[in-house]
């Protein structure tokens, strides 16, 4: 726990040095899912996925948005970006680079060019009606460290398990630069296309703050927001181990803070939808209280159960879905999360 409070301390300062001043905005909410890219998103119509945001009172809706799936579903998007601008519904689109792009072949350079390429495209379609992207999903998860993996400071790792993530030689560094490769592309692409746009860089969570430390203080990529993912095996996200509050440690960073991902582990797997129900309804009170946050997108609008029984996805919606007759999938339910949701965040 020391070298943690080590971390805090600097980055604390890094931010006091830099003369941010972080304003407190008003707090959003919203949800994600998967309405270009998953099979349950695209039988269960458009206009029924945003109806169910709109009746959480959630005003934002974020997915996954590939190069390729621009290309194929560009007249989807369209549709989504419709309907969503008639319900006061604000997008936020997750943006990954190429396939190609990000192939293990290519160099950080080509990486770059072509996040920067599509990116630029995307955007440029969407301007004046999306407004925030999130720049990939969870690359320091893939920059980390494994064992028999030397670090830059020539520290080799011998353990079977990943580094906690709180420093930035916890991440090997040829994938790090790939990693950093394609969110300086995407960056550049959204801000060439639309400067008023607002731009997210994000953390599978735990204490992967190390990645964002060496983003923000070494290599001064210039986005935006900090978003942090967070789930329940995670602890308390003010009191991590009972010692750190990560909160206060990630404000260091001179940005404003938000989780764009939080469910219960599993979701209702296993019959516990009860408990998932809970944790949602706790979550949604303490994160709405808790200065510094400034957002918060619940893991996710439908369930996946196409995924298997025993893969998590099928399980972490707020709505179950059910097939019917026709084969395609079809909403069912709503869960108890759906309502507790809908309570902690709007009450």
């Amino acid at each position: 726990m020391q070298k943690f409070m080590k971390s805090f301390y600097a980055v604390s300062l890094m931010g006091l040095l830099a003369g941010t001043s972080l304003v407190a905005a008003p707090f959003q909410w919203g949800i994600n899912g998967h309405t270009v890219s998953q099979e349950a998103y695209f039988h269960v119509p458009i206009t029924t996925q945003l109806d169910l945001v709109s009746e959480l009172g959630a005003g934002w809706y974020r997915m996954d948005w590939g190069a390729k799936t621009f290309q194929g579903s560009t007249a989807r998007m369209d549709e989504l970006v419709a309907e969503a601008g008639q319900r006061q519904i604000q997008l936020l689109p997750v943006l990954f680079a190429s396939p190609g792009g990000r192939s293990k072949q290519a160099t950080p350079e080509q990486i770059r060019a072509a996040a920067t390429t599509y990116a630029q495209a995307v955007v440029s379609h969407y301007k004046g009606k999306i407004t925030h992207w999130e720049l990939s999903n969870e690359l320091e998860a893939h920059a980390m460290i494994r064992k028999g993996e030397t670090s830059r400071s020539g520290k080799l790792w011998k353990w079977d398990g990943d580094p906690d993530g709180s420093s930035p030689d916890h991440y090997e560094e040829t994938r790090y630069q790939r990693a950093k490769a394609e969110i300086l592309g995407l960056q550049e692409g959204v801000k060439a296309a639309d400067p008023n746009a607002r731009t997210i860089v994000d953390t599978a969570g735990w204490l992967h703050f190390g990645f964002i430390e060496r983003l923000v203080r070494e290599d001064r990529v210039p986005f935006d927001i900090l978003a942090w993912h967070w789930y329940s095996e995670m602890g308390d996200l003010t009191k991590v181990q009972g010692k750190l509050n990560l909160v206060e440690l990630l404000k260091g960073f001179g940005k404003p803070l938000w989780i764009t991902e939080i469910n219960r582990r599993d979701g209702s797997k296993g019959g516990k939808e009860a408990e998932q129900a809970e944790y949602v309804r706790k979550v949604a009170t303490q994160l709405r209280a808790t200065p510094g946050i400034e957002a918060v997108f619940f893991y996710e609008l439908l369930d996946q159960p196409y995924f298997g029984k025993d893969n998590p996805e099928s399980h972490y919606g707020l709505v179950e879905v059910v097939r019917g007759s026709d084969k395609k999938w079809q909403v069912k339910r709503k869960k108890e999360a759906f309502a507790t949701a809908k309570t902690g965040m709007t009450d």
